[in-house]
């Protein structure tokens, strides 16, 4: 199977370039498509009628920002676009300031109904330090984030970044474990944690159902020999599956068709910050935590 078949969980997987029909490589993660739907949900629901758009430049980026910017339904500034070598951010955050200024004064748009989102990994930390250095209007502006960012140390470390992330709202969504499914998965996760002392995300929990389908698969088929009959009973099995993260159901591109999100936001709390659950995004329907 080795060369032929590839079964990917991995966080940097979700890229939309991957979706590719009828290829060999299948992800139990949902794809950008659906996290831009999540975050759009959310930006609609907070009144954002224009967005400038800041990401970094390499596939899954990339694919994050086109996929907000296809789904987004209002003004699309052209916005900004770094490279992964980039170190000093103070070019990007005064063009983005620049464009959302133009937004406010020529365009017309109340300054709370313009957003920032950013597609980025931990070199936001630089950014927000340059952010919080230019002040207004991106000190001011509500700021989106990206599962690239999601929950990530490097910028709860930095005290900075940290309280600028904190000052501008800045929720980043990243593929979640439905709560409705709380029973069946919380022991299997503790189970892994208490051996390896790593605890195991949504990503790594679809792996676990992932398991499940490659064995009915191979039930199914006897062996190996016929791989183009292994790879439907994969995609048949995945279809009827639901596993401890819900539904295992395909797309066309072999992708997972559905998917739950959380949003995590970084929050002043006992005196440090931290990352905050603070809504989910689930079958459409989008819950905001007060």
């Amino acid at each position: 199977m080795g060369l032929n078949f590839l079964y990917a969980t991995l966080r940097g997987s979700t890229a939309h370039s991957l979706a590719i029909p009828d290829d060999n490589i299948f992800r139990l993660c949902p794809d950008d498509t659906l996290e831009a739907q999540a975050i759009v949900k959310l930006m609609q629901h907070d009144g954002i009628q224009a967005i400038v758009p800041l990401w970094r430049n390499d596939a899954g980026n990339n694919g994050l920002h086109d996929s907000v910017m296809a789904q987004f339904p209002g003004t699309v500034a052209a916005g900004f676009q770094y490279e992964p070598t980039t170190t000093d951010f103070s070019l990007a955050t005064s063009t983005v300031a620049s464009q959302i200024q133009g937004l406010i004064n020529n365009s017309g748009f109340a300054p709370s109904a313009v957003a920032v989102y950013l597609a980025a990994f931990d070199e936001v930390v630089g950014i927000f330090n340059a952010g919080h250095s230019l002040g207004a209007p991106l000190s001011t502006t509500t700021w989106y984030g990206s599962d690239g960012v999601a929950l990530s140390a490097a910028l709860t470390g930095d005290a900075t970044a940290a309280a600028f992330a904190a000052s501008v709202d800045y929720p980043n969504p990243i593929f979640g474990l439905p709560d409705s499914l709380q029973s069946e998965w919380q022991p299997i996760a503790e189970e892994i944690e208490a051996r390896t002392g790593i605890k195991p995300d949504a990503f790594a929990l679809s792996t676990y159902d992932g398991l499940f389908v490659i064995e009915r698969a191979l039930e199914d088929v006897g062996d190996l020999k016929n791989f183009e009959a292994f790879k439907a009973a994969f995609v048949s099995e995945a279809d009827a599956y639901s596993g401890i993260t819900g539904s295992l159901a395909l797309n066309s591109a072999g992708d997972r068709a559905n998917g739950d999100f959380d949003f995590w936001a970084v929050r002043l709390e006992n005196g440090s910050y931290a990352w905050v659950r603070t809504g989910t995004y689930s079958s459409g329907v989008l819950t905001v935590f007060p």
